[in-house]
């Protein structure tokens, strides 16, 4: 089983590479929008577009994988998402960018959920916690390299080739992955039908429960910096460091909280109390005095990466889902968080423009509280495990 390592190096490494390619284009954007002359609302429909492509195809990754095979899903997810890459880096225009950042988006669909499906068989149930956790502190580490390492790359070079660079990270990446990575299975086996994960009301709970912090987490991370720098009158590069502490604070919180949940067996809790504080949090950005954001943001971070480590682990352990649909189980959860999310931007940016910054937080953090009673009516997973499933 030592080579289950070596697997577990592979996907983390994609994971890593993965997210660059997320996260590259945030230093090239306004030198997009200088060399391709388009304005700033366009600018907005090119991001969104790579969550529309990821939101989207959450739902037949899970499908795919289910029925063609993790590996093979994840793989042809990286290499979709790897010549998007490149081809947002020889983009001519707009549309042809937003073509290949919106490609982008369903190759990290098909990456995502797929990728945690060749990791589960390999570890014990009490083992998941931290190895989803390490898989979730790659998303981090991955982020951090491309808005920092990629700005000076970027600076350096320009944005085409930082963007190229970040394509062809991946095409080295699936290699890499294709000689390590173990075939699917194709022994017929007999499973439950894959309607028994559709109608998961755990599934469900877990993905509605968290949209509100899912959003509230992905909002925070794009308007923090300018919160910071416009509101609180933070000196530019002091607010670009202390935004990026949501991100790398996550590093760490992500196997903590796998560890934990694993070592007390006890995922639910592991989701409910982490999510009302870091939701509580999110409230209070807009009520702390300046220093204290240096002690809040970095807190959020780490305990919203406990939740999600903590949640991506419950699902394969629900008897409903199981190994065998696991990356369809949480391709449900990831569909409807992000899909979810654009309503929760929309809100935090109507209430910040009607009555401030703070009302904004108040609203988005106010909404993540309200939904995250909703895990309060959470099956404990292990406990769901230990059950006759009917």
């Amino acid at each position: 089983m030592e080579k289950r390592w070596l697997v577990l190096s592979s996907v983390l490494t994609s994971r890593v590479i993965y997210t660059i390619n997320w996260f590259n284009i945030s230093p090239a954007l306004f030198l997009i929008g200088k060399d391709l002359n388009v304005d700033l609302p366009s600018l907005g429909i090119l991001t969104a577009s790579f969550l529309l492509g990821a939101g989207v195809f959450q739902i037949p990754a899970g499908i795919a994988s289910a029925r063609w095979g993790p590996k093979n899903t994840s793989q042809l997810g990286m290499l979709i998402l790897s010549l998007s890459g490149i081809g947002e880096g020889l983009s001519p225009n707009l549309p042809v960018l937003i073509v290949s950042r919106f490609l982008l988006g369903v190759g990290a669909a098909l990456f995502f959920a797929p990728a945690i499906g060749i990791l589960t068989p390999l570890f014990k149930p009490e083992e998941e916690g931290l190895v989803l956790g390490l898989y979730n502190s790659c998303f981090n580490i991955g982020g951090g390299l491309g808005l920092f390492a990629w700005a000076i790359i970027i600076d350096a070079l320009n944005w085409h080739v930082g963007l190229i660079l970040g394509g062809v990270l991946g095409l080295i990446s699936v290699a890499i992955g294709q000689a390590v990575i173990p075939r699917d299975s194709t022994t017929r086996k007999e499973r439950k039908p894959m309607r028994r994960a559709f109608e998961s009301r755990n599934v469900w709970i877990i993905g509605f429960g968290v949209l509100g912090l899912w959003g509230g987490i992905f909002t925070s991370s794009q308007f923090l910096e300018g919160y910071l720098n416009t509101s609180l009158l933070f000196p530019a590069e002091i607010a670009g460091l202390l935004a990026s502490l949501i991100m790398f604070a996550s590093i760490f919180g992500g196997p903590v909280g796998g560890y934990l949940s694993d070592r007390s067996r006890q995922r639910k809790i592991f989701i409910l109390v982490p999510g009302l504080l870091t939701s509580v949090g999110i409230v209070l950005f807009g009520a702390s005095p300046a220093s204290g954001l240096w002690f809040l943001i970095p807190a959020v971070g780490f305990l919203d990466a406990m939740v999600f480590s903590t949640m991506y682990a419950s699902v394969s352990q629900y008897p409903e889902v199981g190994h065998d649909y696991a990356p369809l189980g949480i391709s449900i959860i990831n569909s409807v968080q992000i899909l979810g999310s654009f309503g929760v931007t929309i809100g935090f940016t109507l209430f910040a423009a009607a009555y401030g910054f703070p009302a904004g937080w108040y609203f988005m953090g106010g909404l993540a509280v309200a939904m995250m009673l909703l895990i309060f009516l959470l099956q404990e997973p292990f406990e769901a495990n230990s059950q006759p499933s009917s």
